[in-house]
């Protein structure tokens, strides 16, 4: 009897040795399951990041002198209406209104003045045209939109394209042609100071382009 119980216990080591190993390997395997799961983990991490190159591809220097400076304020107004094989549908009228202001800079290019002796104390300032040097402190409201009962037949107003003819090189023209003779004047003074200040004995007649 003693015997036998003693084979018995033999015999359980082997199976006491392949639990424990088992277990072991069990707890490595896990381990190593989430070791490798934080790997993983750390491995899809997302992350965002944005830049802005730019190469400055040429430097062209600019002389432009600003003669005046217009403050304008106005509303701008678009108007558009349903169609029907061509034919306007009536009750369909939308009307779209941008109030804006800025300071239009008009000038010259100083680079095309030229200055000549005329004779011994005498010069003729010769002043290029006159242009639209840019706009400050541009201010457009948000649009107002009236239409009636059939007003979304009409194509909506494009805020963008309104905004590109307030500010667009035909209306600098007008502001131009509007105050030539503030400008020509202008000019006068500003070019009779510089020379004045170098002798202020000196004769100055002016020709302006066009």
């Amino acid at each position: 009897m003693l015997i036998k119980l003693f084979k018995a216990r033999v015999l359980l080591w082997p199976v006491l040795l392949i639990i424990v190993l088992v277990v072991a390997g069990t707890g490595a395997a896990f381990a190593s399951g989430a070791l490798n799961a934080l790997a993983l983990s750390s491995l899809f991490t997302s992350s965002s990041n944005e830049r802005d190159s730019q190469v400055v591809q040429a430097v062209t220097r600019v002389q432009e002198v600003a003669l005046l400076s217009l403050h304008i304020e106005g509303v701008s107004r678009n108007e558009s209406s349903g169609e029907i094989f061509g034919v306007a549908v009536p009750g369909s009228e939308k009307t779209t209104l941008i109030q804006y202001k800025f300071d239009a800079k008009l000038g010259i290019d100083g680079s095309r003045v030229t200055i000549e002796p005329t004779g011994p104390e005498s010069f003729r300032v010769t002043v290029p045209q006159f242009i639209g040097i840019g706009f400050d402190k541009p201010a457009f409201e948000d649009p107002l939109e009236s239409s009636n009962a059939l007003g979304w037949l009409a194509t909506p107003a494009v805020q963008t394209r309104m905004v590109n003819n307030i500010l667009s090189d035909e209306n600098k023209q007008k502001y131009i042609s509007q105050n030539e003779a503030a400008l020509k004047e202008q000019a006068k003074v500003f070019y009779s100071g510089v020379i004045a200040s170098v002798d202020p004995e000196i004769t100055v007649d002016f020709a302006f382009a066009g």
